[in-house]
């Protein structure tokens, strides 16, 4: 049975949620003021992932099928799953095409779109058809890394002479309206996304710690997406934050201290590719355990692989272009957010089932009490 760690659910949390942030300047919409949205929105991600957890929480052993199966029958559970798959492959495509992009015009400019994205698909194909607990180990390997790479930038960034916190202000200069009309596409990405562990939660070791765990990752997190939106606003401004393409690459480009710290967008590159390559990864392997569990297959690797070698050509033919792809992400936010609420349904469902239960039961003890008599 697969099982990993509490350390390696904490490594793969804090890299799914850092993840594709870093491309994008979350909530900048509100100028400024970005770094409030993302403080409020995780107040909400916190809300949505007390019930994700709930859910685990009352069925620990169980995967995401079967508890479905649970509390609304085979009827209804099949194609809820089917519909969670495709979201969560929705999702996998967005990541990808953001990620095979990025390399094109970062380290291989020359190199057709397609190729780059099979060069992606097949090292995820790889370590998905090794199972879940690789990915898990290589999470809990590359976060250290991962993590050294942030900070060091941060350190630079701070130093470089290029932070202004000028920028950051007024705070509330534009009032709250920016910051609401921002809020409910940051509560999606990246904290409602969080969902896709409900296919996960099962392979965690011990339950009890699961919870705080998962809390704990998205609190520093959040922490981490705050100080890396504060240091791109402070280097190149909100309005170059909200017009240029990739705004982390743009800030590092940025920094000259004396002429030696210089040409640093291969950390930039590095700390995108190892966040973009785990948020696809489990994102396209919440969509194959569904696909698995749904055709009762025994064991995924086949599924992966032929939806791995299929991927690609999907999200070419999905996306013709960036732009299209950012406008496209907008339109599917509302989807986003219904998928992401779902399971406040299923908490409230098995409340109500738990409280049935025992009323049954006592309905029985009565009945068998009056035969008695």
């Amino acid at each position: 049975m697969i099982q990993i760690s509490k350390i390696q659910l904490f490594a793969l949390i804090m890299i799914f949620e850092i993840g594709s942030t870093t491309l994008f300047a979350l909530g900048i919409g509100a100028k400024q003021d970005a770094w409030i949205v993302v403080l409020l929105a995780s107040f909400v991600g916190f809300f949505l992932l007390w019930f994700y957890t709930q859910i685990a929480k009352f069925y620990p052993k169980q995967n995401f099928s079967e508890i479905l199966n649970t509390l609304l029958g085979k009827k209804l559970a099949a194609p809820l799953l089917f519909l969670f798959g495709l979201y969560f492959l929705s999702n996998a495509s967005h990541n990808f095409y953001e990620f095979g992009h990025l390399i094109k015009i970062t380290a291989l400019p020359t190199t057709p779109l397609l190729v780059i994205l099979y060069i992606f698909i097949i090292s995820a194909i790889y370590i998905l058809s090794l199972g879940f607990e690789v990915l898990a180990r290589t999470a809990e390997i590359l976060f250290p890394v991962f993590l050294i790479f942030l900070i060091t930038t941060y350190i630079i960034i701070l130093f470089s002479g290029n932070f202004h916190i000028s920028e950051l202000q007024p705070i509330l200069g534009n009032g709250l309206s920016l910051i609401l009309t921002e809020l409910d596409f940051v509560i999606a990405f990246p904290f409602g996304e969080m969902v896709v562990f409900l296919m996960f939660w099962h392979f965690v070791d011990n339950q009890k710690l699961l919870r705080k765990t998962a809390f704990m990752a998205v609190m520093f997190s959040t922490v981490l997406v705050i100080f890396t939106l504060i240091s791109v606003i402070a280097v190149i401004g909100p309005d170059l934050a909200a017009n240029t393409e990739i705004p982390l690459l743009e800030t590092i480009l940025s920094i000259n201290i004396g002429n030696i710290i210089t040409n640093l967008d291969v950390i930039a590159v590095l700390i995108m590719f190892i966040g973009g390559f785990f948020k696809m990864s489990l994102h396209f392997y919440g969509f194959i355990l569904a696909l698995t569990w749904l055709l009762k297959a025994k064991n995924p690797k086949k599924v992966i692989f032929f939806s791995g070698l299929l991927f690609p050509l999907y999200v070419i033919y999905r996306f013709p272009g960036l732009d299209y792809k950012h406008w496209k992400g907008d339109l599917d936010m509302f989807g986003m957010l219904i998928f992401q609420s779902i399971p406040i349904l299923l908490v409230i469902i098995m409340y109500i089932k738990r409280k049935k239960i025992p009323s049954s039961k006592e309905e029985n003890n009565n009945e068998v009490h009056t035969n008695n008599l």
